[in-house]
């Protein structure tokens, strides 16, 4: 009987977590959930394995992810070492500083071409789950004066 319920139990969790949406917000620093989880860019990649052709643009996106970084942190290490400096009373060196802020503004659109690569790649993933994997349940505990038990709606 314990056996039969265990394998029930977890039929029906495999059901209703194929069919879960991936929902984007955008507070707290993570901008995409699935359920109750936040997704950070590792587990996405892993939800997407489903759908070929999101983790394909995934995969872009995750390159043009990190040109960015690297173009940014240049960017950033060029400006703060010239902006320590002036701080310290050495001439500002207009190249560096320049440089620095040309790379910072190529990594920007960059940056925004990555990201709206993942809301594609989640738009595509959501738009090919269908709606009959999906089945409303709700598993709720009960007891009564004599007994516990466990019950599923549909």
């Amino acid at each position: 009987m314990k056996t039969t319920v265990t394998l029930l139990l977890l039929v029906f969790n495999l059901i209703i977590s194929q069919g879960q949406e991936i929902k984007k917000i955008s507070t707290g620093g993570y901008h995409y959930q699935l359920g109750d989880d936040f997704l950070n860019i590792s587990d996405l990649d892993r939800v997407l394995e489903s759908n070929k052709e999101a983790h394909r643009l995934l995969y872009d996106a995750r390159q043009y992810r990190g040109i960015s970084q690297i173009l940014g942190f240049a960017g950033g290490a060029l400006i703060g070492y010239q902006l320590g400096n002036l701080i310290a009373g050495k001439n500002f060196d207009n190249v560096q500083g320049f440089l620095g802020a040309g790379l910072i503004v190529i990594a920007i659109p960059i940056n925004i071409k990555q990201t709206r690569k993942i809301d594609t790649a989640v738009d595509i993933y959501n738009s090919g789950l269908t709606d009959s994997a999906y089945i409303p349940t709700q598993l709720s505990f009960f007891s009564t004066g004599n007994s516990i038990g466990l019950s599923i709606r549909f």
